[in-house]
């Protein structure tokens, strides 16, 4: 079985006038036709089965004036280095000889086309087409094709090797390429081609890094087909090398990817990949990919608008049961107002007016707490976000995992102080999806492990590092709570999952309900619930984040805000028993938080620090106006374990009820055991609406 990834862009360019970015956009925008009403194709567009078009065979069928002709036939030798003429090459078979490095030098300012038939075939001999550090270079109309000897190129491109700049490359056919069948440089385009079957990429941008700044900038991909690339399965060759896909941006500022087809590639879809920014994704058809159809990865400022996303990732999905392989992945990427945003329209990571159907998952966002500038947990390991210099850490590296890359660099000699704490780190934050429609139907799914159909908002890794001035349980609750991370006013249709914390799925409701707060005004299977009332409790009493809140000791007992007691943040509340007979804690603000009457939801998580307290009770006192207890009501704490576990109450407070306090006590346990509470919420239980009309 193939292996596929494992999750672990000149003249007459279109000009996109009415791009949906934010939410004014996103309220407005009528449907044009083939459109649905979130801006997406509603079925796939004739214009964008490019490879079905041919328009590769749509060059002039006589040379232009002045053009140097190109006979078919043996190319070795042709002088294609002039500068500022018209190459014309003639219909049939063009090759260039002999010799792995023979190839073609072209001059600046020229132009290099084919008439109706023209094939450049390197007959699986030469590596290279077009190389070389000539600028403004157009190439069109041309079948490009064997370029490579079998498993060659690796990270190199056939059609502008060296990446140069100002390169135009439209209405081509490059396929049975080694490597990848196009390179991008500098205020590159790449437009109307069929890039096909290529043995690592269609397409690929970078160029060495530079310091202080980006390596490439100002790309336009416009109206490709890109399909089957990957067929030498590089993940294979290079394990965990992550180098394969459709298409791959690397250390880009500056991207348009629009209006491509990009589907059943044997690998990720596009993927942007290390300290890209300012990209825009619009209405682009993504489909059956065999892993991610979209990955942003330690990067920043996006918009992915008006995209179809249908049946990726369901190879990787069954390949790695350990992570979600997701229609759209972000991963340690997201919005960040201090770098470009011209071009994605917004200082965030938008995600928004979108269609998803029967993708092996929806979206991750996700960070691993190891992977940070200087660390030997981020796989690009010369690399540093663009706010700490030097941006390039220099050599010598040490690969030891546990120790910096290089021990001089400022994300290791100041990391614990700002603003390198901060800065050294790339962060999922600001990421907003809205308005996307996300269908998924297990039946059409290969399922399997315990991520398939989800949308994830979760954060792994492990606090290995010495060195390392955060934790697991921080960035956890970046993630989750503080990042400005959120889903609303989406469209679920299906048997949805959602997924928190190191990958624990929760429920709708949940993922709904404090402290996660996500989905206000989205609907599940056409029904909407009014967003979730706020808790009664403060958020430290709730969430422990800021302090211990109002926990006490109350009886046989001690309490502290601990780390190691966290479930959904950085902290939670532990409880250690100090003598037999029972214990019990409560809240010290007598008579309680302000309440109403009514049906509440009560909720909280627990486990146990130790074996010794196998159940417990919450009690939940309601006092009135003049702080007489009306009544207590009780929620079992049964089958405590070493796992966390939600328990929950409908309860309804009496009438009169002014305010509410909690207790927590157990006759089980003696000396020296622990029990972990976190995650409290007592809220209005509302009422579920169905939507008029």
């Amino acid at each position: 079985m193939r292996h596929s990834v494992v999750i672990g862009v000149l003249t007459a360019v279109v000009t996109i006038t009415s791009l949906l970015v934010g939410q004014a956009a996103h309220a407005a925008a009528p449907a044009a036709a083939g459109q649905a009403a979130g801006g997406w194709y509603a079925e796939l567009p004739d214009s964008l089965r490019v490879c079905d078009n041919a328009p590769w065979r749509g060059g002039p069928s006589s040379a232009p004036s002045d053009a140097i002709v190109v006979p078919a036939g043996n190319n070795k030798g042709f002088d294609f280095g002039q500068i500022g003429k018209t190459y014309w090459f003639a219909p049939g078979i063009h090759d260039l000889g002999e010799g792995e490095y023979s190839q073609i030098f072209p001059g600046s300012d020229s132009v290099y086309i084919g008439a109706p038939g023209a094939v450049l075939d390197g007959l699986n001999t030469n590596r290279y087409a077009f190389s070389g550090d000539a600028s403004n270079v157009r190439i069109a109309y041309l079948e490009i094709r064997n370029f490579g000897r079998g498993k060659d190129n690796n990270d190199e491109g056939v059609i502008n090797h060296d990446a140069g700049s100002g390169w135009v490359m439209e209405y081509l056919y490059a396929h049975h390429n080694d490597g990848a069948a196009v390179f991008l440089g500098n205020a590159n385009t790449i437009r109307h081609s069929c890039l096909k079957d290529n043995g690592q990429y269609g397409l690929s941008a970078y160029r060495k890094q530079v310091e202080g700044d980006w390596a490439i900038k100002d790309l336009v991909v416009h109206n490709n087909e890109i399909t089957g690339n990957n067929q030498d399965d590089w993940e294979a060759e290079i394990e965990g090398c992550g180098c394969t896909g459709g298409a791959k941006f690397w250390d880009v500022k500056g991207a348009k990817v629009t209006e491509n087809y990009v589907h059943d590639n044997l690998s990720i879809g596009l993927w942007a990949d290390t300290n890209n920014v300012d990209f825009l994704f619009d209405r682009n058809w993504i489909e059956h990919n065999e892993s991610i159809g979209l990955w942003y990865e330690i990067s920043y400022n996006a918009t992915i608008t008006r995209n179809t996303f249908r049946r990726n990732g369901w190879v990787s999905g069954n390949e790695n049961l350990g992570s979600p392989a997701p229609a759209i992945y972000i991963s340690e990427s997201g919005g960040d107002a201090r770098l470009a945003h011209g071009t994605s329209g917004s200082p965030d990571l938008n995600i928004n007016d979108n269609y998803f159907e029967d993708n092996f998952s929806g979206i991750t966002v996700f960070e691993n707490a190891n992977r940070f500038c200087n660390s030997n947990g981020n796989t690009s390991k010369s690399y540093c976000t663009p706010f700490v210099s030097p941006t390039l850490i220099p050599k010598p590296h040490d690969d030891d995992y546990l120790d910096p890359i290089n021990a001089t660099h400022p994300c290791y000699t100041s990391i614990k102080n700002e603003p390198y704490r901060t800065d050294c780190r790339w962060h999922s934050r600001n990421v907003k999806v809205f308005g996307n429609e996300f269908r998924f139907e297990k039946a059409n799914v290969p399922c399997a492990g315990t991520y398939c159909g989800v949308q994830a908002l979760y954060a792994q890794g492990d606090d290995n590092l010495p060195w390392m001035p955060y934790t697991v349980a921080e960035i956890q609750q970046n993630v989750m709570l503080t990042g400005g991370n959120s889903f609303h006013d989406n469209t679920y249709v299906g048997d949805w999952k959602f997924v928190k914390g190191w990958g624990e799925a929760i429920s709708w409701n949940a993922w709904r309900s404090a402290p996660y707060n996500q989905e206000a005004g989205s609907t599940l299977n056409g029904v909407t619930e009014p967003p979730a009332s706020s808790n009664a409790l403060d958020a430290d009493t709730a969430t422990l984040e800021g302090s211990v809140g109002q926990w006490a000791a109350w009886y046989g007992s001690s309490v502290q805000r601990a780390a190691g007691a966290a479930h959904g943040g950085a902290y939670g509340l532990r409880i250690d028993v100090t003598e037999g007979g029972g214990w019990g804690v409560q809240l010290a603000n007598w008579p309680g938080f302000p309440a109403t009457p009514g049906v509440k939801q009560v909720s909280l998580w627990a486990r146990q620090g130790t074996s010794g307290i196998s159940t417990a009770t919450l009690g939940v006192l309601w006092r009135d106006a003049d702080q007489q207890l009306l009544r207590t009501d009780q929620v079992p704490l049964g089958g405590l374990s070493a796992d966390w576990q939600e328990f929950t109450g409908q309860l309804t407070a009496p009438a009169g009820t002014a305010s509410v306090s909690l207790e927590v006590r157990s006759a089980a346990g003696g000396a020296g055991d622990v029990l972990h509470l976190d995650d409290v919420v007592v809220a209005d239980q509302r009422s579920v609406s169905t939507p008029r009309g």
